[in-house]
């Protein structure tokens, strides 16, 4: 497979300047690798791209420009005799209206149904199925009953285990999917929630799939939940994302009718988006098939906007959407949520957390941009955090969300 041509991954938001004077923010779209646009200082300047010469053509003020892609990150060129650059942005600055909000966490009556939630292993009796020392990690968004679209994932992954986050989808994949609601013009009244509480094994998938269907102590509290969220009244459709999460929906669907009434939606899981940067897979012509038919049918949020663009042949660095503070605990670090600066990083990375290598299973490792404190390697053990430490092997004193004290 070949990775996307060099005109499509110019697409993001940048600093842009003339001779040095700042122009303010600029934001280039590339649907295609030959046509886009440049949006800077009130115009929208029209983009013709070579992905060959690396290079994007357009006019400021009648003057004609030629920017080369010099990196992913940065672009030059001259307009008339000025020098013309654009820096890409990472970690944008969140808007002070929301920079204060927080999920308090769950209501007492969803939180008794979280707190019914077996212990995986022993559950099932089997520790070669789930990394069950980083616990249970349920749900992200409303679960005061305003959500209107309900997504189900499959288990939680590295990033979503962090000790000062403990939300469904909030790495890559989550990143993605933000677009995704992003698409419908939804900003909060949405909800994520597993196929599994606890993250499992690849490997172990096939013995995972039977745990899905057959284990009744995971399936009674996995259906608690969803049906609570249903009880709300205001659910307009369900989305599943992945053959995990497919399974849970049809599973929950046949033990429910008041599910199965409900437009129901399977779309590729996240990860599976454009996997390879080539463009055009089977997976993101699904997303934008599902988001067409889903704009229909779910209302948008008063602030959503559900008119622009869906996704094309490339997932691009617009279509990811940084987590909404107002999905996170109150301590979780500003940064948590919007991997933009490791997308932006050589070599690229695209989330704050992994699992290390070899994997003990029972520790993570928190790797911050520059700036947002030291890496640290998380220690867990029954499902609870027991200690950290930095690059060196240190223990390093944190509170009980992982925050150095």
């Amino acid at each position: 497979m070949m990775a996307a041509p060099a005109t499509i991954n110019a697409s993001g938001y940048f600093s842009v300047s003339r001779t040095g004077t700042s122009l303010g923010e600029g934001v280039i779209r590339m649907p295609t690798a030959t046509k886009g646009s440049l949006e800077v200082a009130g115009q929208t300047i029209t983009l013709t791209g070579n992905s060959a010469a690396k290079t994007l053509r357009g006019k400021l003020g009648g003057q004609s420009f030629t920017l080369k892609i010099k990196t992913r990150n940065l672009l030059s060129g001259k307009v008339g005799a000025d020098s013309f650059e654009l820096v890409r942005q990472v970690l944008r600055a969140i808007p002070v209206s929301e920079i204060s909000k927080f999920d308090a966490g769950p209501p007492e009556a969803i939180q008794a149904i979280l707190n019914a939630t077996p212990d995986y292993l022993a559950a099932t009796g089997d520790p070669s199925i789930f990394w069950h020392h980083f616990g249970n990690v349920c749900y992200r968004g409303r679960l005061d009953g305003t959500a209107r679209l309900l997504c189900i994932a499959s288990d939680p992954g590295p990033a979503e285990c962090l000790p000062f986050a403990r939300r469904t989808l909030i790495g890559d994949s989550g990143q993605k999917t933000q677009g995704f609601l992003a698409k419908l013009g939804l900003t909060r009244s949405y909800v994520l929630v597993n196929a599994f509480a606890v993250a499992m094994h690849p490997g172990a998938k096939s013995k995972g799939l039977a745990v899905l269907k057959t284990n009744e102590a995971i399936k009674t509290a996995r259906h608690a939940l969803y049906n609570a969220l249903l009880a709300g009244g205001v659910l307009e459709a369900i989305v599943a994302f992945g053959d995990v999460a497919h399974r849970a929906l049809d599973n929950w669907a046949q033990a429910s009718l008041a599910a199965a009434a409900i437009p129901l939606f399977k779309v590729a899981h996240p990860a599976a988006v454009d996997r390879n940067g080539s463009g055009n897979d089977a997976a993101l012509k699904g997303w934008a098939t599902a988001v067409k038919k889903l704009r229909t049918i779910v209302t948008p949020d008063p602030d959503g906007d559900a008119a622009g663009p869906n996704f094309g042949k490339y997932f691009t660095e617009l279509d990811y959407v940084r987590i909404p503070r107002w999905d996170f605990p109150k301590v979780t670090p500003a940064y948590v949520g919007d991997d933009s600066w490791g997308r932006a990083a050589t070599p690229r990375h695209n989330n704050c957390c992994r699992r290390p290598s070899p994997d003990d299973e029972q520790s993570l490792i928190l790797t911050p941009p520059a700036g947002s404190g030291q890496e640290l390697r998380y220690l867990y053990q029954a499902g609870k955090l027991s200690g950290a430490k930095n690059k060196d092997g240190q223990p390093v004193a944190v509170d009980a969300f992982g925050i150095e004290v």
